[in-house]
């Protein structure tokens, strides 16, 4: 079997959930649950494998929207026969966080996780109109090359 394509994670206080997904032909084949237990499959067939790469690609972009961010919750495929007692425990609540904060019509939501020596970051910036957030988008992008970055 093929390694997953995409592998999200939800942490909150009321949530502690993975989901995960991967293309195989036409096949789009979905796992999802709380994070540590074997969780729940679905695969659906579709009339070629661009369309079912297209929706995995679909469900993912919603995931992210509703706060999903980049991490391994789902059992490995090696760990796929143990049972739930066996199973890995779910990583502790300091290593991820979501933060929010809002200065008038700027709202900024910043996901922060952990996953073994890597710090992943994601962050999205609301402004009040497109013009505004082009112009933040400059500010910012003009500050990190004079630090130093590059474009790849």
């Amino acid at each position: 079997m093929s390694e997953w394509q995409v592998s999200l994670i939800f942490q909150d206080s009321k949530s502690n959930k993975f989901w995960r997904a991967r293309c195989i032909g036409p096949n789009l084949e979905v796992n999802f649950g709380r994070i540590g237990s074997q969780g729940q499959s679905q695969t659906k067939r579709y009339d070629s494998p661009e369309d079912a790469a297209r929706e995995l690609e679909k469900q993912a972009r919603e995931k992210s929207r509703k706060g999903y961010i980049a991490g391994d919750g789902g059992p490995s495929e090696a760990a796929a026969s143990t049972t739930a007692a066996e199973t890995a425990p779910a990583p502790p609540a300091a290593s991820q966080c979501a933060l929010v904060l809002t200065i008038g019509e700027r709202r900024l939501e910043l996901r922060l996780s952990v996953d073994g020596n890597a710090l992943h970051t994601h962050s999205v910036e609301h402004y009040a109109d497109p013009a505004a957030a082009e112009a933040a988008f400059a500010q910012i992008r003009a500050a990190l090359e004079a630090d130093g970055y590059r474009p790849q």
